[in-house]
């Protein structure tokens, strides 16, 4: 599962400024006993954090943060892109230059993706997830029985982001097959009708718009067996306020790339069907 730092958030460490024993350094996983000392408060692993480094983590929600030697670090990677760990009242999210990369409103990621596994029905397949992320969707696949979990990331930063969540313990190391790389050209790599069911939970249109198109729609089509399933989470973006209808192009594709039985699912926000 993973050794991972002790975590702060902004309602954490308010909760250590006024006096508390007991608080959840997991993002809510489990409590843990704490001591107050002169200056500061001892964790449980021998570290301790600072008042003002307190009063910092709760000017910043928002955020996620961790002591490292003598000072307080964010979860966050910045490059061409910032990456950063988000909390929610259940699971984290991965933000991406501000998006947020899992349903938050009305839910949490944890329950969303367990939604998505309900509704693709994953137990004693062979599944591909797409797109790892912080392997929500592929840690439930393997939960729920799968004979194999593949699944693919393209950003090395994201694993690193996920290397420090507790929510994602056993993506890393576990029994999930992670690969890195864009899947579009990873696909490649696998023989026709391999797969028995696709988890396909890609990131924004403007991020990733190649993995809403025919061609890969067509190999997707290729690795599943005829009959194997797939779930396509498209969200609703744009179809108020640029005429633009996603989903509808998403199942036109898809239909010519070989799928039927294609369902709009309202619950998950995605496109049910299975390979002809």
């Amino acid at each position: 599962m993973g050794v991972f730092p002790p975590l702060l958030t902004a309602s954490v460490a308010r909760e250590l400024l006024g006096g508390a024993l007991r608080v959840s350094l997991d993002l809510g996983l489990s409590v843990v006993g704490v001591e107050h000392v002169e200056g500061g408060v001892l964790l449980p692993d021998g570290g301790v954090v600072g008042m003002a480094d307190l009063e910092r983590v709760v000017a910043q929600e928002g955020a996620v943060f961790f002591p490292h030697d003598d000072i307080i670090l964010q979860v966050a990677v910045a490059g061409d892109h910032f990456f950063k760990l988000l909390p929610t009242g259940g699971a984290p999210t991965l933000e991406i230059d501000g998006v947020r990369m899992h349903r938050t409103r009305g839910t949490t990621p944890d329950a969303d993706a367990d939604l998505k596994l309900d509704a693709l029905g994953v137990g004693g397949c062979r599944v591909l997830d797409t797109c790892a992320g912080l392997g929500y969707t592929a840690l439930g696949a393997v939960g729920r029985g799968a004979e194999l979990v593949v699944s693919v990331e393209l950003w090395p930063e994201v694993l690193r982001i996920a290397g420090l969540n507790p929510w994602s313990g056993g993506l890393i190391g576990g029994d999930v097959r992670l690969l890195l790389g864009d899947v579009f050209h990873a696909i490649e790599a696998f023989p026709d009708g391999f797969f028995d069911c696709v988890i396909h939970d890609p990131p924004t249109l403007s991020h990733a718009g190649h993995l809403y198109g025919g061609e890969f729609y067509s190999r997707l089509s290729r690795v599943l067996r005829p009959g194997g399933r797939l779930f396509h989470y498209t969200g609703e973006p744009g179809s108020r306020f640029r005429g633009v209808d996603l989903k509808r192009g998403v199942m036109e594709r898809l239909r010519r790339a070989g799928f039927r039985g294609l369902r709009w699912d309202d619950r998950v926000l995605g496109v049910l069907g299975e390979r002809r």
